[in-house]
């Protein structure tokens, strides 16, 4: 190559970097937002510091959300991918509005928003720099709310790090739209149900009107309440009513916006940080903009539905002693009931007594868990253990074990049908029953039914101490059979006497008890897939030659007895230990895709399907939920309503939630549920954000006339 060709060559590629550094960055299109990244400088000069943005433009009718999303929603963020020694900061975010969605409050942008973020860069770069990340964000209507992501990318040139004349006006706006940081001394106070921001004021803010505090932090407020004001020269007090997550903080950071001189709109990020004391009276009460129309009803109403609940939460613990999935742990029960027929009355109110505790308890600290989870982010609801193979796992080893008790291979200690030897000195001799109760919630948490899932779904958004109680209620129905039968000499004495048949009557019920094993074990299968179950498999042999080998020992006596007792020992400990080393390698199997017609659900497919005027029945289901397996069996998947929905025209979209999907958890509590089954029928003409539910237990006829009924 001559020199000439040299010279021009170079001047070409030196002019292509220049000029594609200030080529603007094509904007990405997803379904229904414009997405940018975008740069204020028209290069990058090294050792510096300059701005990016991230313009996220909903379509009209969609929108985004800040920071704190309030009662839903989730802020935008970004993944970034650079070049060594660049770092970037957080992304800024304009000052947010109000975003009602029929009972809920959330705080976002129904329009174009420019998200900034501060980039330094390093001595050394080079003539050409790539900025590029993963960008993902909730987009909202009336209606649905989609996640969408998209890879943006941005190649800036190395120079003088100039502004770039054209960016320059739209970083100024969204510079202008933010909050100004205000060193003002600020604190809240909490008293009961109550929360006050006390902020003290360098400068009269006595014409400001619409006055609203945004706590950064979430839940810390109620969102849809409206907040009281109080101002004077020197102090601006803020009071409303506490969020479920107040306890969890001890300062936040806020954004106060407010209206001064009749129109030109104001906000000052501050930071309060949590005080002692009592609440000061509110001398001006006034309603923020936007929330006011929003609050929730006065005592009375709230009380009415947290009545309700506890009513729905009791009958829906009666029924549930008639799902199928309890069936197995009828056995424990039936041969408790017969050795109750020949108790004294004492002994039988006893053992009512700690097998309704054991209920109890299991459903409370169920509950508890299940709040501290969402209460820390996690999207959950109700048989969340299911849903984690370590769980599957150890309930399959449980009814194994069981199954091997009933059938003689072992005894836990003389009583043939007394499972609660390892627990009889904590309860005084009633460890059978407890364990009988705790084992029946684990059992039967899978099914939903009638008047539950109402009650548990109200329960998950309340306090705590609300959701508890409805809890507690759930327990006491689910006990009630079991504890009158204990309570009524009448009813006892109608039970059989025992004698010769127990022993055949425990030997047939270890099958069901088998049969749950296996069931549990195919969930496991579908959960982790067909290596993990092999190896827990694997365990349970080793498990089941323990437990023979103990059993085989309880007769003996001497050294030889300790010596093979110690070797079960090991076995089981070395059965335990592999099943744990198994399970933690176990990563979650891809859920099973839909059958036949079926397609899986997303929020996209239902949008695209609805602007179609397709009618859809969308279910959400679990492989471990047994209620959902037969209403498939029964229903859903009968001659008459598969030729129902072929000859009507009907899409059917499956969620699956045998493992963890927070999409699906987020349809779930739109629609007041806290688990599977849940029905959704969607009329071609109607509005998305309002189906058709169905209950929680189906027939062929029920599916139909329903439909044609809507």
């Amino acid at each position: 190559m001559s020199i000439k060709q040299q010279f021009l060559t170079t001047a070409l590629v030196t002019l292509g970097v220049v000029l594609g550094g200030m080529a603007p960055a094509a904007p990405v299109r997803t379904d229904h937002t414009q997405v940018e990244l975008i740069s204020e400088t028209s290069s990058v000069a090294p050792g510096t510091a300059f701005s990016i943005g991230l313009r996220l433009s909903p379509d009209v009718g969609w929108h985004t959300y800040w920071i704190n999303p309030g009662d839903a929603g989730k802020a935008a963020r970004i993944k970034w991918d650079l070049a060594p020694g660049f770092e970037v900061g957080d992304l800024e975010f304009p000052t947010p509005g109000f975003v009602p969605f029929g009972p809920l409050m959330s705080y976002g942008y129904n329009e174009t928003t420019l998200l900034i973020a501060k980039v330094e860069v390093p001595e050394e770069i080079d003539q050409e720099v790539k900025f590029s990340g993963r960008a993902d964000w909730l987009v909202c209507d009336d209606q649905v709310c989609i996640p969408e992501r998209a890879s943006v990318e941005l190649v800036l040139a190395r120079g003088d790090g100039g502004l770039d004349p054209n960016r320059r006006p739209e970083f100024a706006a969204a510079r202008a739209a933010q909050p100004l940081p205000a060193p003002w001394p600020a604190s809240f106070t909490v008293a009961g149900d109550r929360i006050q921001f006390a902020i003290d004021l360098p400068t009269p803010l006595a014409e400001a009107t619409d006055i609203y505090l945004f706590p950064v932090a979430e839940k810390m407020i109620d969102h849809v309440q409206a907040q009281a004001i109080s101002l004077d020269d020197k102090r601006l007090v803020i009071e409303t009513l506490t969020g479920a997550r107040i306890e969890r903080y001890e300062s936040t950071d806020a954004v106060l916006s407010y209206v001064s001189g009749g129109s030109h709109k104001q906000a000052l990020w501050l930071n309060a940080t949590r005080s002692q004391g009592d609440l000061i009276g509110i001398t001006g009460a006034g309603q923020a903009s936007g929330s006011g129309s929003h609050a929730r009803g006065a005592g009375a109403i709230n009380l009415a539905a947290f009545m309700q609940a506890v009513l729905f939460a009791f009958l829906g613990g009666l029924l549930l002693n008639l799902m199928p999935c309890v069936l197995p742990i009828l056995s424990l029960k039936a041969l408790s009931l017969s050795e109750m027929s020949e108790a004294s009355p004492r002994a039988a109110r006893l053992g009512g007594f700690f097998y309704t505790l054991g209920v109890v308890v299991s459903f409370l600290v169920l509950a508890t868990i299940m709040i501290g989870l969402r209460s820390a982010g996690e999207r959950i609801g109700w048989a969340f253990h299911l849903q984690n193979p370590y769980i599957v796992g150890a309930l399959a080893l449980i009814m194994f074990v069981v199954g091997m008790n009933f059938l003689g291979a072992f005894e836990l200690r003389g009583s043939a049908a007394n499972m609660g030897g390892l627990t009889d000195k904590l309860t005084r001799g009633r460890g059978a029953e407890f364990f009988t109760g705790a084992l029946a919630v684990i059992v039967a948490s899978p099914c939903t039914v009638p008047f539950m899932s109402p009650a548990l779904g109200f329960a998950l958004v309340q306090p705590s101490f609300v959701a508890l109680t409805v809890f507690l209620s759930l327990g006491m129905g689910f006990a009630m059979p079991f504890l009158a039968m204990s309570l009524l000499p009448s009813a006892r004495a109608m039970l059989p006497k025992p004698g010769k048949w127990m022993e055949t009557f425990r030997h047939l019920l270890a099958f069901p008890m088998f049969a749950t094993a296996v069931w549990l074990l195919w969930v496991l299968g579908r959960q982790a897939g067909v290596d993990a179950l092999s190896l827990v498999l694997a365990a349970l042999i080793g498990l089941g030659f323990a437990l023979w080998s103990w059993g085989r020992v309880q007769a003996r006596s001497g050294t030889l007895r300790w010596s093979l007792s110690a070797t079960a020992g090991v076995i089981v400990a070395a059965s335990g230990l592999y099943l744990a080393a198994t399970l933690a390698s176990i990563g979650p199997a891809q859920s099973p895709t839909s059958a036949g017609a079926e397609q899986v659900y997303s929020e996209t497919l239902l949008a695209d399907l609805h602007s179609q005027s397709t009618p859809v029945f969308a279910y959400f289901t679990a492989d471990w939920c047994i209620t959902c397996k037969v209403n498939e069996k029964v229903a859903l998947q009968s001659d008459r309503v598969q030729d129902f929905f072929d000859q009507s025209g009907i899409e059917v979209l499956v969620g699956d939630w045998t493992n963890e999907d927070p999409n699906i958890t987020s349809v779930l509590e739109r629609h007041g549920r806290s688990g599977v089954p849940l029905y959704l029928f969607f009329k071609q003409d109607g509005d998305l954000g309002s189906p058709i539910i169905l209950p929680s237990l189906l027939t062929p006829e029920l599916v139909v006339d329903t439909i044609n009924a809507a």
